[in-house]
């Protein structure tokens, strides 16, 4: 009996044994085949390219174009299973092409935008993504920007955008016509009509001006040094109208349209045409951004050329230093759809790190008039005459203001103030009447 039952134990735990072995060789074979899976995926993902689509305004004639493509090429060689559709444009049709996009749903995966009331609605309807974790899970990452400029990305705490790119604003002179003319390079709006009147009299076009968004920083400039920082930074009174600058400033480009100062034929003056009248010599002056440095020839040592703070305006209440000075189109987000997806957020941010990486923010940089808004250590380019003005410029200001035209809704800007400008030079409509259609439209 003992026997019989010792027999069946031994059955058992040989039955049991084996079970437990083979148990044991399949959860191995998982286990490896498992293994094998996890090994193979990436490299399965990286045979199948991902178009990561992506839009700023360096495209066409802009300074930065080149350099960004040449950006995007290294890129795609680096990861060729990331296509990278660029779709970047120079212009005013940018922000068109931007907005009608993202009104579409077809918004861009990762894009540059400037800060501004476009920035804060599409952060409003949720379009934009949060990147606060992501670049603070970064410590490196997130201390290469500078303390000051989160305020341009920042809703409610949180970080939408990375800023990469510093920009102002100033008055460009070619002063080797200055010099040949013997005129004095203008201080205030006096002196500055003086310039006009002597330019136009040995038929050198005295300003170049066009009739778009991107033409009217002189008039922006003009707006910032009646009215400082105050007046431009919170436009509006208690009872929702605009603040006197702004009439103002209209009816001195007047006067400078009257006194000959702007190209003839106004409204068939496109962006790059108004940039290349001065480049080229046939104007003496143009207000524009620190991007212009990087326009063709200006991205040397061109000691022909200087750029100074706008000159002072009748009581105006700016300091003579003042600049417009702020965050430019390189600041880069990654879209709220793309963000969902998560081989379209990994992906975006992997290109966004590479974006804001000194090695290519330094080709960004170089010749281009750009300043840097991250330390770039042996990535910086060699500097040139007229960036190192610029950067004087920004350090001897004692007063930065920002951008006029990104504290009035953007589609009030363009569509009413831009639009009326030629009636208003014209004299067929007065500057009170057309704040008094932007008073009427923010109703």
């Amino acid at each position: 009996m003992g026997s019989d039952r010792d027999n069946m134990q031994k059955k058992y735990v040989i039955a049991l044994t084996s079970i437990t072995l083979c148990l044991i060789f399949l959860f191995a074979v998982y286990l490896s085949s498992n293994r094998q899976r996890v090994t193979v995926s990436p490299i399965e993902a990286f045979n199948q390219k991902e178009k990561i689509s992506f839009i700023s305004s360096w495209g066409a004639y802009d300074s930065k174009s080149q350099r960004l493509k040449s950006i995007l090429k290294k890129l795609y060689d680096k990861y060729p299973y990331l296509e990278i559709e660029d779709s970047s444009m120079a212009g005013e049709d940018f922000l068109f092409i931007l907005k009608t996009d993202f009104a579409s749903g077809n918004e861009p995966d990762l894009f540059g935008l400037w800060p501004g009331s476009d920035f804060n609605l599409l952060v409003e309807q949720n379009k934009v993504a949060d990147l606060t974790d992501l670049v603070k899970s970064d410590e490196a990452w997130y201390n290469q920007f500078k303390e000051a400029t989160w305020d341009y990305v920042t809703v409610n705490d949180r970080i939408y955008g990375l800023p990469i790119e510093i920009i102002y604003e100033g008055l460009f002179i070619n002063k080797d016509l200055f010099e040949k003319y013997d005129v004095k390079v203008p201080t205030n709006f006096e002196e500055l009509l003086n310039a006009v009147k002597a330019f136009k009299e040995v038929g050198i076009i005295p300003i170049a001006y066009s009739e778009t968004p991107e033409g009217s920083y002189i008039y922006q400039n003009m707006v910032m040094k009646l009215g400082g920082k105050e007046d431009i930074e919170n436009p509006f009174d208690e009872e929702g109208q605009i603040k006197p600058c702004f009439i103002e400033g209209m009816y001195y480009m007047k006067q400078l349209y009257e006194a000959g100062a702007f190209p003839d034929r106004l409204l068939y003056i496109d962006d790059k045409k108004r940039n290349e009248l001065f480049v080229n010599k046939e104007a003496a002056m143009i207000v524009q951004g620190s991007w212009l440095i990087g326009y063709n020839t200006l991205s040397g040592d061109d000691t022909t050329v200087d750029v100074i703070p706008f000159p002072d305006m009748p009581g105006g209440k700016a300091d003579t230093t003042a600049i417009i000075y702020g965050c430019g189109n390189g600041i880069f987000h990654i879209s709220q759809k793309a963000w969902e997806d998560p081989k379209l957020r990994q992906s975006c941010s992997l290109l966004l790190k590479e974006l804001t990486s000194p090695e290519n923010v330094g080709i960004l940089a170089g010749g281009s008039g750009f300043i840097s808004n991250i330390e770039l250590g042996d990535y910086a380019p060699p500097a040139t005459v007229l960036s190192t003005k610029g950067e004087e410029l920004v350090e001897n200001a004692k007063e930065l203001v920002g951008p006029v035209d990104s504290f009035i809704n953007r589609g009030i800007w363009e569509n009413i103030i831009i639009k009326r400008f030629p009636n208003v030079l014209k004299g067929t409509m007065t500057p009170e009447a057309v704040f008094d259609e932007v008073y009427a439209a923010m109703k």
